[in-house]
């Protein structure tokens, strides 16, 4: 029987016609109501809608579970992510980053409030009180201030009383109704309570990388691109939609996924769980010895890591191994294209590594320090127990003859930590007296945990930290390092203890 030549045609016809494009989902985290974040979102949606040229539905999440649900699914959506859940999101399902979102003002800094009579003055004091914790999606209100506490050897074991409430706004109203003696949220999230006097803060510390939007890999690669370009130029080619953003934020900027990386850190110290990307991380690693805390070295390095960027034409990423044995052996293996490398890990790593610079510091400002915790009581019979960063840091050997003399005839008793982290927190739990750390590293944790170590004197030069790169590279690549390198301003490592570097001419 001969087929009719319109059944013919129209099976062609079905053959190649093209399916229907399908909406690309938008999920939008549960940090409002429905309402409130259909109105913020939709003018945003509908640009991207027509940048792309495909209809952009906005989803909505009942509460954080069904965020977390929703975002696993196998599907092509873009979704908003806090810091928190992109780590964990991203280590279950492959996301890549679209764009970061550039916070309104106090959207980047962690604060720990308390009520304005408290008699709280210090984190340290807030042992055996109680804490109520924000939204567990966010770094400000769950990881930054878990942190702060771990600096100091606190555990939620510390308080009398520590929950989870769910939301910034119900954490914030808790402490207010003095439910609870303290919690931590966003500064612009407590902005209301501390213009009112309601409540005050006693630490802050930068959050590090914030929110951001990022795509699911059911979305095509070109898709992702045209989406990043429009949201990267949506400030000027449709104000409107960023202004309807209203304090969610303002506006968008590059990211890339190991920006991530110095959360992932803080995440696996303080639970316990590495959080992986699924996508591959293309990125050459500088290494940082565990000195600063992870995001204060995201921030500190910011300068050197666009430098080594700019040299190699790669992106680079910042890795901050948990203590000084697990740096030398990462150095040892390989891992690091860049390092900063005190005295003796130089001679450990020079396998891998060839020193290219030295760290230029200045002794007023940026030297060595033995410090003690502000409200310790000296004990003038005992021995005297000293907290040094062991053993690959040589400041125990350029301060020794000054903390003896410091000493008298009271008999020492040297307290190896395996970080210079670490001195800090042997200082809190009281396992020590004194501590030998860099000034440096002390202004940095003052700012962020005011009240609780005190200088006791300053302890001549601190040790020089040299750049080092890995063997591979070419002398080419050595070169445009050093030249971009040296180009950096004399302050742009400041908080770290740095006037600049020295070039080493033979690297």
């Amino acid at each position: 029987m001969k087929t009719p030549i319109r059944l013919w045609l129209w099976m062609i016809l079905c053959c190649f016609a093209l399916p229907a494009q399908a909406d690309l989902r938008f999920l939008l985290p549960p940090v409002s109501s429905p309402a409130v974040m259909y109105a913020a979102f939709t003018p945003l949606a509908k640009y991207l809608s027509q940048a792309i040229d495909q209809k952009i539905t906005l989803k909505f999440s009942a509460n954080l579970q069904s965020f977390y649900d929703q975002a696993d699914t196998n599907t092509p959506q873009m979704v908003l992510f806090c810091p928190i859940a992109y780590i964990r999101s991203a280590h279950q399902q492959a996301y890549y980053p679209l764009a970061g979102v550039i916070p309104t003002p106090g959207g980047n800094h962690s604060v720990i409030v308390v009520r304005h009579d408290s008699p709280i003055r210090n984190v340290l004091q807030l042992k055996n009180h109680s804490f109520v914790m924000g939204d567990p999606a966010c770094a400000a209100s769950s990881l930054i201030p878990l942190s702060m506490f771990r600096e100091l050897g606190m555990t939620p074991k510390s308080f009398s009383a520590f929950r989870q409430s769910g939301s910034d706004q119900s954490a914030l109203m808790d402490v207010a109704a003095r439910f609870y003696d303290a919690t931590a949220v966003a500064e612009n999230v407590a902005a209301p309570y501390l213009h009112s006097g309601t409540l005050r803060v006693i630490a802050d510390a930068a959050v590090g990388p914030g929110d951001l939007l990022a795509a699911s890999a059911g979305v095509p690669a070109t898709v992702r691109k045209q989406l990043t370009m429009a949201l990267l130029d949506a400030k000027t080619r449709d104000p409107a939609s960023i202004h309807a953003l209203g304090g969610l934020a303002a506006g968008f900027k590059a990211t890339n996924d190991g920006d991530y990386n110095a959360l992932r850190t803080l995440y696996q110290e303080i639970h316990g769980v590495k959080l992986s990307p699924k996508i591959p991380q293309q990125a050459l690693i500088l290494g940082i010895p565990p000195t600063f805390t992870p995001i204060a070295a995201y921030r500190i390095f910011a300068p050197l890591q666009k430098a080594l960027s700019a040299a190699t034409g790669r992106p680079v990423q910042l890795v901050i191994p948990p203590d000084e044995q697990a740096f030398v052996r990462d150095g040892q293996t390989g891992k690091f294209a860049f390092a900063l490398l005190t005295p003796r890990m130089v001679v450990m790593e020079k396998t891998q590594m060839l020193a290219v610079a030295q760290s230029v510091s200045r002794l007023d400002r940026y030297g060595l320090a033995i410090i003690r915790r502000d409200s310790a009581s000296p004990n003038a019979n005992g021995p005297l127990r000293i907290a040094f960063s062991s053993p690959y840091c040589s400041a125990r050997s350029l301060a020794e003859k000054q903390l003896l003399r410091l000493a008298g005839t009271r008999p020492v008793i040297w307290v190896p930590e395996g970080s210079e982290r670490a001195v800090f927190t042997a200082l809190a739990e009281n396992r020590a007296e004194l501590g030998l750390v860099r000034s440096a590293t002390v202004k940095t944790l003052e700012k962020q945990l005011p009240g609780i170590w005190s200088m006791v004197q300053s302890a001549g030069r601190a040790p020089v930290w040299t750049l080092a790169v890995k063997r591979t590279l070419s002398s080419e690549q050595r070169a445009a390092v050093q030249e971009r390198v040296a180009r950096l301003p004399l302050d742009a490592l400041g908080s770290a203890g740095f006037m600049g570097f020295r070039m080493l001419a033979h690297a």
